[in-house]
């Protein structure tokens, strides 16, 4: 003989639903913010996705970084890089911006006439660099860093080309992420000390 009735039951089930669908929005909005770093483009879907982030994105904790903005420009920014010609091993652009949700076409042409070199471009989380650096000199004693192009294992990463030899050229596109200072190096070994550079996000 239960003082409950199938009714209050089903009442408090219903209460449990609601809350499980709440905190599954914001578990998604945080989800869905470092899923568009990661991958290149994912971000800028159609304008219901774009809503459904943002909505998502104002149920996240409130000290989380904040995601780029919903109605992001259209215009394509793009961005050259290559070795310097004073400095072989030292990017010839060693710092960029751009906005928040703004798309990025970066070509990387790894030409230089005098030192021919292999190089990457490997753009990380903020305050990564150094850790970056470690990983990358790491790579020259990995069995398997040649294969990888030295490019590390870490989810610091965000965007990268593959180690390009001489004379040769990448292009990779993404969408910037939220704001902030983004460092980028080459991950060929020893090379990354002075190859660097930094993506300013706005």
């Amino acid at each position: 003989m239960s003082a409950h009735s199938p009714h209050s039951s089903s009442s408090d089930s219903s209460i449990w639903s609601i809350l499980n669908v709440i905190i599954a929005i914001a578990v998604a909005g945080f989800a869905l913010f470092w899923s568009f770093a990661f991958l290149s483009g994912s971000y800028n879907q159609s304008s219901g996705n774009a809503k459904a982030e943002a909505e998502a994105a104002k149920t996240a904790v409130a000290d989380a970084t904040p995601a780029a903005p919903a109605a992001a420009s259209t215009e394509v920014v793009e961005i050259t890089i290559k070795p310097d010609l004073a400095n072989p091993l030292a990017y010839d652009t060693k710092e960029f911006k751009v906005k928040a949700g703004q798309k990025v076409k970066l070509t990387f042409n790894n030409t230089h006439p005098a030192v021919p070199q292999p190089h990457n471009v490997v753009i990380s989380k903020p305050g990564t660099k150094d850790k970056l650096l470690g990983l990358a000199m790491a790579m020259a004693a990995a069995p398997d860093g040649m294969a990888k192009g030295f490019i590390p294992d870490s989810t610091d990463i965000l965007f990268k080309t593959k180690l390009l030899q001489p004379n040769t050229t990448e292009v990779i596109e993404f969408t910037a992420p939220a704001a902030g200072d983004y460092p980028y190096l080459c991950t060929f070994p020893g090379h990354g000390m002075l190859m660097n550079g930094i993506m300013k996000v706005e």
